[in-house]
């Protein structure tokens, strides 16, 4: 297996998985390497889509190719100093009945009036301009030369744009157990790591782990 580090830079605002916070939600502060394997799948043209008689995601296919990718991280997680994450300030979102309808509040069954609650929440998304950095792990037997993406689409509706460029410095990575023991069928724990991230079933995040064990576990 061969590893190479990833720097990637945000372009444009990131809207992604939330954290509850007082009065809506604030995008978390990593990119999750599930959405960044189907958008390097994406990228690449190589992405299949997952079969839709599914009641819910499995990601199997996702072994049906022989690289992942880390949790992507900010530089203050990824060298123990510099820059967290930047987030822009809260935007709120109008959640009337038919408010997201065509962007019109007009909804063809419904009239926005006979809605009993309505309500308004603030969501706040990452800046441009932030930087988060990652593992490409990959087999050199079926890649030969891995022709990594300049650009990619994650987050809500694939709006977010990542710039990615190699990173020639080692640095700690962050590792998504759920990846690691429920779609690969690894065995591994996090082994009283001093990092944990819990926000939704797919992502059960731990850290840090060096470039060295990066390897033998996704190996």
């Amino acid at each position: 297996m061969k590893i190479i580090g990833l720097k990637m830079k945000a372009i444009s605002p990131l809207q992604y998985y939330y954290i509850p916070a007082n009065g809506g939600m604030r995008t978390s502060p990593f990119i999750g390497d599930i959405a960044l394997k189907y958008a390097f799948l994406r990228q690449l043209g190589e992405f299949i889509i997952p079969d839709p008689k599914k009641t819910k995601p499995t990601y199997e296919e996702l072994n049906n190719f022989d690289f992942w990718i880390t949790v992507a991280i900010p530089e203050v997680m990824a060298f123990g100093n510099g820059k967290d994450a930047k987030y822009m300030k809260n935007m709120i979102r109008n959640t009337m009945q038919g408010i997201d309808y065509n962007g019109s509040n007009e909804y063809p069954t419904f009239k926005t009036g006979s809605s009993m609650y309505k309500n308004f929440f603030f969501v706040q998304l990452l800046a441009p301009g932030n930087e988060f950095y990652s593992y490409l792990i990959y087999n050199e037997n079926r890649y030969n030369d891995f022709k990594i993406p300049e650009a990619i689409r994650v987050g809500n509706n694939r709006t977010g744009i990542l710039k990615i460029e190699k990173c020639n410095k080692d640095f700690r990575a962050a590792l998504n157990m759920y990846t690691l023991n429920n779609i690969m069928k690894k065995k591994v724990y996090n082994d009283n790591r001093d990092f944990h991230f819990h926000i939704i079933v797919q992502y059960y995040i731990s850290g840090f782990y060096n470039k060295d064990e990066v390897v033998r576990i996704y190996g």
